[in-house]
């Protein structure tokens, strides 16, 4: 009899084990966006993006992919530069259009670090999800400043003068994120970031500060 439970109690861990563990992949493959299926779909994007998007060419297909969620920014006119900048991506309208043109005819640059520091969190060392995520992250970015007139830009760059209201920014923005169906990709970027990327441990712990963590992003995604 007690052989007989043993193996019993032996077989259900087995197999709650190995089960919950398929399961997990499955998941983990399902959430995640692939390279070369965007490939096929890249002169669709292209077509409804590119005539207003100055986008360098190694960036196209997670640009495009990213950009794909976010419809209302069709009309808009973007920028992207490859710039040596403290993080790995930043986003802001122009200088001039903030000053000269109407919120609906802004130019947002996006700017992208590429620099091949040991130190720094690099877009070349990420997954492709991970790229999307973070990408998506921006647009969201973009999505709040052409709602804002001028005095609402500067009331969100004054939102960078202090941790507490960077922090209260910043996680506003992530939530869009994961609204606007990016949230397994914004995991991954976060997961990227803390657990696997060359970032210092102080810049980990900014990160940790003001942008939401996986397991905070893993709780939205099954509220």
């Amino acid at each position: 009899m007690k052989n007989f439970v043993l193996k019993f109690l032996v077989t259900v861990i087995f197999c709650s084990y190995f089960g919950t563990s398929s399961f997990t992949q499955k998941l983990s493959q399902e959430r995640k966006i692939d390279s070369l299926s965007v490939i096929t779909q890249l002169d669709s994007l292209k077509k409804n993006f590119e005539t207003n998007k100055e986008i360098p060419i190694r960036y196209e297909l997670v640009v495009y992919k990213a950009i794909s969620y976010f419809p209302e920014l069709i009309g808009v006119k973007m920028k992207f530069k490859v710039q040596k900048i403290k993080t790995t991506l930043n986003t802001r309208p122009s200088v001039a259009s903030i000053f000269f043109r109407r919120k609906s005819k802004r130019t947002y640059i996006v700017r992208i670090d590429e620099s091949n520091s040991s130190n720094k969190v690099t877009l070349r060392d990420a997954s492709f999800n991970a790229r999307v995520g973070v990408f998506g992250h921006e647009f969201n970015h973009i999505v709040d400043y052409s709602k804002r007139s001028f005095i609402g830009v500067v009331a969100r760059a004054f939102a960078y003068s202090s941790k507490k209201s960077k922090e209260k920014f910043e996680k506003e923005i992530d939530k869009l994120t994961i609204d606007k169906g990016l949230g397994w990709q914004l995991y991954d970027w976060s997961f990227y970031v803390l657990n696997k990327s060359k970032g210092t441990e102080k810049y980990k712990k900014f990160k940790r500060l003001i942008y939401l963590e996986p397991c905070e992003i893993n709780d939205f995604l099954f509220q």
